[in-house]
This record gives structure tokens, C-alpha cells and sequence, in this order.
């Protein structure tokens, strides 16, 4: 079958339209926040003479991002950008990269009621196979130190494998799920207080695993996730005393 065949289901892609455009920068402005939550955005005639483009076009624009949920419309008043909740991520509205401060904190609270779990099964069920996984992974953590992209994409992968461990298909499910927002966790814990924590709890919880030891690898799970929530927002504090 030759590339200009048809196959069933398929057609050629259109070039992006003028409307798509309007939108696809209005949504950048807003996920980026250079328009921020609660605030008016730039009028309709505004809109206009920025694009260059008619008031249908705009409109059409605006409804679509009332639509996701990315704008509100008042009337006599505009359109606003409304506030982006942690919810919304999971409806796969907004990047990870938008969660605030107080979204941040749901987060490590999910961590400690789930991640601990899982560190406990794992220790139960992780094959040797797994083990040998975990002790790679621990191994290229300690050569990327220092390195915070790399490093961050194997801290995740180190939780992953602990899904891996569990032999439950919806715990490894459920780290595919939300593994953007934990790796912009991460990347923001990591950022903030550093290495050292993390690669000696990754080690302790190593240590449990390999000896099968659940009590042990759900304890040292417990202080991992307690101590980044410590150290993190100690130093947030520092760093808002400061300014």
C-alpha cells in the first residue's frame, strides 16, 4: 500500500485555523499566568484589534475556554480567569506546572496515605527480578546527583518500580495517572532542600525491601514523605520572610 492510499478512518490533517490560533494563545496566556486567576481578561474589542481577527472569532474563542473551564463571563462586566483547583488536573485541564502552594499540600498528603501502602506491599511482593530493578535505579540516582531533571526522572521511576512491586495492577495504573504531578513535586521538593534527604530515605526504603521487611519500608515511607513536607515549607517560609 502505497502513502497515498486511503485507509479507513483516517484523512489528511488541516492546517490550523484562524479561531484555533486565537484560542490556542489565549490559553497559553491564561495556563502560563500571565493572566492571572480572578483577574479580567483584555476586552472583546481589545482581543480583536490584538489578533486582527473579527468579534465571532474572539467570541467563539472565549466560549470555548468557558467551556473547559478556564474563563468565567459576567455580564456588563467581561470575561475572568478562573481560579485552577487541583481537581482540574485530573480532568486534564491544566499542567501540573500551575498547582499552587495549597494544591501542593493535598498532594503530600495523598503521598503519605497511598505511597506508604505501597512501600508496605512491595516489601511483601517485590521479586528478585524487582529488587535488582530497585538497586539500578538506586545506583543511577546516586551518579545523577546534582543533576535535577535526570534526578527527578529516576526518583519517580524508584516509586514507579515500588508500584511495580505490589503486583497490583491498579497501583501501577495509578502512578501512570499522576505521574506528572508527582515528578513536579519532586522537582520543586528537590529543588528546595536538596539531595541529601532523598537519597537516604531511597536507600533505607531499599534496605526494606530487599529484607522483606513491610513494618519497616512503610515507616521509613512515612518519615520520607513527612520530612520533604517539613523541610519544604520551612524553607518556602524562609524564602516569603525574605521578599
Amino acid at each position: 500500500m502505497s502513502s497515498a492510499d486511503k485507509v479507513p478512518g483516517l484523512r489528511a490533517i488541516k492546517k490550523v485555523n484562524i479561531g484555533d490560533q486565537v484560542y490556542d494563545q489565549m490559553k497559553a496566556q491564561i495556563v502560563s499566568g500571565a493572566w492571572p486567576a480572578n483577574e479580567k481578561i483584555p476586552s472583546e474589542n481589545q482581543l480583536m484589534e490584538i489578533f486582527g481577527v473579527s468579534r465571532t472569532t474572539v467570541r467563539q474563542a472565549i466560549q470555548k475556554l468557558v467551556a473547559i473551564g478556564y474563563l468565567e463571563t459576567r455580564r456588563g462586566e467581561g470575561s475572568y480567569v478562573k481560579s485552577m483547583e487541583l481537581e482540574n488536573y485530573f480532568r486534564g485541564m491544566i499542567p501540573a506546572s500551575c498547582l499552587k502552594k495549597e494544591d501542593l499540600k493535598e498532594i503530600f498528603i495523598f503521598r503519605t496515605l497511598f505511597e506508604c501502602g505501597v512501600a508496605e506491599m512491595a516489601a511483601q511482593y517485590a521479586t528478585e527480578d524487582q529488587i535488582k530493578r530497585l538497586q539500578n535505579n538506586f545506583a543511577r540516582m546516586l551518579q545523577n546527583t546534582g543533576k535535577l531533571d535526570k534526578y527527578i526522572d529516576i526518583d519517580f521511576e524508584f516509586h514507579a518500580l515500588l508500584g511495580e512491586c505490589t503486583q497490583n495492577v491498579l497501583v501501577r495504573e495509578i502512578y501512570k495517572i499522576i505521574g506528572e504531578i508527582l515528578k513536579v513535586t519532586m522537582g520543586k521538593i528537590t529543588d528546595s532542600i536538596g539531595y541529601d534527604h532523598g537519597v537516604k530515605c531511597h536507600r533505607l526504603i531499599l534496605e526494606a525491601i530487599e529484607n522483606h521487611d513491610p513494618d519497616q519500608a512503610r515507616k521509613v515511607m512515612r518519615y520520607h514523605v513527612d520530612k520533604n513536607t517539613e523541610l519544604y515549607y520551612s524553607d518556602l517560609d524562609k524564602k516569603e520572610e525574605q521578599q
